[in-house]
């Protein structure tokens, strides 16, 4: 039996904390727990040609996610990662390699066998990886789903973005503070349920999920069906990662079978683990 294929678009970047560094951006998180069912998975993005860009290949090797990565004249990707007390901010760094993916012909072949493809909006926050990701995401015709988290960061999104992705999308991950904006910019009305459910109505979404930090995460999928999963209220601190992590479990989960219920517990599960390694090692 052919294996599926999971594609991510978008960011790749090295997390610089102040005594380590990690591999991250939303498309690879997502796409290592997507894989954890047996999908294949490919991240298309852009490094730089420098030691860095060589450790993000050899990273996503060990991953088990196939680079479709473009080697560009910019800076592979950095967020700057700072501790104050308990408390963490991210800062990520401008004119990076992933702000200029190309369009070539191993991602749009990439693209066009996929299964299924994830993205995001900070990495269309330039023109150049704008029209490419834009342009790749309208070849994904073979794409059962299409899966937008939107992960808004700093001051890189906008209404029309969030549009333009939008309506390419029939999978929306977002969580209370980003609804919130959403609300602000569409000029949303209702309670929380209503307006995630009309939004997925409206979009014609396949699911709608819904995470509420440490307390709880919400589903609408297939014919509205809801699943709520509560925690225990882990304090998540500086969770990088557990939420990409979240929809690639919850995706690859569904794309092996599992009902929504049983996709939707796992997915929590694995972003509650994140949280407390990042808690014990703080």
């Amino acid at each position: 039996m052919k294996k599926t294929l999971i594609a991510g678009i978008g960011e790749v970047v090295y997390d610089i904390l102040p005594d380590s560094r990690k591999l991250g951006g939303g498309p690879t998180d997502f796409l290592h727990y997507a894989g954890m069912f047996g999908a294949n998975v490919s991240l298309v993005s852009a490094i730089g040609a420098d030691d860095l860009g060589r450790e993000v290949i050899s990273e996503l090797n060990k991953f088990k996610i196939t680079p479709v990565v473009a080697v560009t004249p910019y800076p592979t990707g950095r967020v700057l990662i700072f501790k104050n007390a308990d408390v963490f901010t991210a800062h990520i760094l401008e004119n990076a390699a992933w702000d200029y993916i190309p369009y070539t012909t191993e991602a749009e072949n990439c693209i066009k066998k996929a299964d299924a493809i994830y993205f995001g909006t900070l990495a269309l926050r330039r023109a150049y990886s704008y029209n490419t990701i834009l342009d790749l995401i309208d070849e994904a015709s073979n794409a059962e789903y299409r899966f937008f988290d939107i992960n808004l960061r700093q001051n890189y999104y906008s209404k029309d973005l969030i549009l333009e992705l939008l309506k390419r999308a029939n999978i929306l991950k977002i969580n209370t503070e980003e609804l919130k904006v959403l609300r602000n910019l569409l000029g949303l009305r209702g309670s929380i349920d209503d307006i995630c459910l009309n939004l997925k109505n409206k979009y014609n979404l396949k699911y709608f999920i819904l995470n509420d930090g440490a307390k709880e995460s919400k589903i609408w999928g297939i014919d509205n069906l809801e699943t709520n999963v509560k925690n225990s209220r882990v304090q998540q601190h500086f969770a990088y990662g557990a939420g990409n992590a979240f929809g690639g479990a919850f995706l690859g989960a569904i794309m092996a079978g599992k009902s929504q219920q049983e996709a939707h517990e796992i997915a929590n599960d694995v972003a509650v683990k994140i949280c407390k390694q990042l808690k014990s090692n703080l």
